[in-house]
């Protein structure tokens, strides 16, 4: 009879495993993305129980890498926890590329891996990763936020719940617990009442009196400010915007928080930063702004545009966040402020009602807004002949249903996405989450398929949409048959120019040796197929103009595009090329 069916005085028995779920459930978790094997199986036992029972169930991932992407997509959707887990030795590292993107990016993530028994520690058990052997401790040491092996069932629940309030703090990131076979499937006792994580997590931060009031007077002093919203301003967005309506703002959004602004708002300027907007950089220059406020932000190269001291990076820096992780680069700004973007913009708004400016007038529109860089305008409105990337984006963001989950991949596909996506009608209300995603942290190819898989499971059927290119999905593409076996609603668009697009664009513009930038020519839509993927190849802009994405997106499971581009465009990439043609 198992342990967890046992008895203990007057209080049924559970393993660790079963602890763990009971937990993750009371945080409303619902799903564990991971591959199973010998050394996490007491923990796959524990999900069979709580799958029986209607609880928290497995969805498996084609390669561990896969299943941290999925847990960082499902933490995006859903605004809180992702959760993977894996088997110890190659299990385990092949984690690292997800969980190192989850820390790059700041997403709450709790990893889970097996190891060997503990009293084989030391003797060579197969695929150990102990202290003594492989130490996969040590290799997540500079990736996680809290990062131990639970080497004794006591420690479980204690670990566990530091665990949860780092990876939901201030600071959220992944955590890891390794967790030995023999500890994982040890019987504790199932009491009632089990402490509630909420007492365990971080509450969102108020800014200190003082801070706050240097923040309104300086504010206040100042007739030319640009508003720059960065991801952690999802969930205040729409009274930021409001906020720079009443006082005539420019309004500029960081890549990662593109989706958060209607892109024909008459005020926004556009993207700052990693494939950007010239307007949105000229928003930024002294002659427009004596101020910058900029919201939930780090100050990395994406968001800076290679850290450029005419705009983000001067003394005219005003930095706003929770997280102190953000700020701690913003050595030059006027003024750092930590706290929640929520409760300051509701006191500067208060601050600010009895000033109203006239806001300028919707503009009417040919179709993309009036920032998008004039080299790629007029092809982003071409209607027939070979498909042109920016067009491409473009269509695909009119003709997506209201409310899509939009995710590109690295490489050219978030090049064109960051420049070429416009989020919303003009005049249409903005969302009230963030629904464009790149995971351009830690930038590793393939990111967007695991994620939109996660973010399907996680987004109750609203549509899912992922662009990636032929590079990216010859790494990662099979994760697309874990959508297919949970019947999730996803578009896979495939850029299709057989190469390694960004790589091949790079070396031609910065003057490099063209070298190990060329792929085989994929028939991706056959290759969907074989896989059980309903498929489509498009070769031309009349026969993406034929396709019923209505109907597509209407009908169950996943559907992949095979889209042969024009791969002689060439993507919006300035920024990143000045960087790498920095010479000191």
């Amino acid at each position: 009879m198992s342990s967890a069916a046992t008895t203990g005085g007057t209080y049924p028995m559970l393993e660790c495993g079963d602890l763990i779920l009971r937990y993750l459930e009371r945080m409303g978790i619902r799903f564990v993305f991971g591959v199973p094997g010998g050394s996490i199986e007491p923990f796959y036992n524990a999900l069979a129980r709580s799958e029986r029972r209607g609880g928290i169930r497995a969805v498996t991932a084609r390669h561990e890498t896969g299943a941290a992407f999925m847990a960082d997509g499902y933490a995006r959707e859903t605004g809180g926890l992702g959760v993977c887990c894996a088997t110890a030795g190659p299990g385990a590292t092949n984690l690292l590329t997800g969980v190192a993107t989850a820390y790059a990016d700041g997403l709450p993530m709790l990893v889970i891996t097996g190891q060997t028994a503990l009293n084989r520690f030391g003797q060579g058990a197969l695929q150990e990763s102990s202290c003594t052997s492989v130490d996969i401790l040590s290799m997540f040491a500079k990736c996680t936020r809290y990062n131990t092996l639970v080497s004794h069932p006591d420690q479980l629940e204690p670990k566990l719940l530091q665990a949860l309030s780092h990876a939901l703090g201030q600071e959220p990131g992944p955590v890891h617990l390794s967790i030995p076979l023999d500890v994982m499937r040890h019987p504790v006792v199932d009491r009632p009442g089990l402490r509630h994580p909420d007492a365990f997590i971080t509450q969102p931060l108020m800014p200190a009196p003082e801070s706050m009031q240097l923040l309104i007077d300086e504010l206040s002093q100042k007739e030319r400010v640009a508003l720059v919203l960065g991801e952690g301003a999802a969930g205040s967005s729409q009274l930021w915007v409001q906020l720079a309506e009443q006082r005539n703002w420019s309004i500029v959004t960081t890549p990662r928080a593109k989706g958060l602004v209607n892109s024909f708002h008459p005020l926004y300027k556009g993207v700052f930063g990693f494939a950007g907007h010239d307007s949105a950089t000229r928003a930024l220059h002294q002659e427009s702004a004596d101020r910058i406020l900029l919201v939930g932000a780090a100050l990395d190269e994406v968001s800076t545009s290679g850290w450029d001291a005419e705009t983000l990076m001067s003394e005219r820096l005003v930095h706003l966040s929770s997280n102190p992780v953000h700020l701690a680069r913003a050595t030059m700004a006027q003024l750092v402020v930590q706290g929640e973007p929520k409760f300051v913009v509701e006191q500067l708004l208060r601050a600010s009602r009895d000033s109203h400016q006239r806001v300028p007038a919707w503009q009417p529109t040919q179709g993309v807004p009036a920032y998008i860089d004039n080299r790629l305008k007029a092809g982003c409105l071409v209607k027939s002949g070979p498909v042109k990337p920016q067009a491409l984006i473009t269509y695909l963001s009119k003709q997506c249903p209201a409310g899509t989950r939009a995710l590109f991949d690295s490489g050219n596909s978030f090049l064109w996405g960051i420049h070429c996506w416009n989020l919303g009608l003009p005049e249409q209300a903005p969302p009230n989450k963030n629904l464009f995603h790149i995971g351009i942290g830690f930038a590793p190819m393939g990111w967007a398929i695991g994620a939109s898989v996660g973010m399907a499971m996680a987004a109750e059927g609203a549509p899912v949409l992922c662009v990636t290119g032929d590079g990216s999905y010859l790494m990662s593409g099979q994760e697309l048959t874990a959508a297919v076996q949970e019947n999730r609603n996803l578009l896979m668009v495939v850029l299709n120019d057989a190469s390694l697009g960004m790589v091949r664009h790079g070396q031609a513009l910065g003057g490099a040796e063209r070298i190990a930038n060329t792929l085989p020519r994929v028939d991706y839509a056959k290759l969907a197929e074989a896989l059980g993927v309903e498929s489509h190849c498009i070769a031309s802009m009349e026969e993406l103009y034929a396709l019923d994405l209505d109907a597509i997106f209407e009908r169950p499971g996943p559907c992949l595009l095979d889209v042969r581009i024009d791969g002689d465009e060439v993507p919006p990439m300035g920024a990143r090329m000045k960087v790498l043609n920095q010479s000191d």
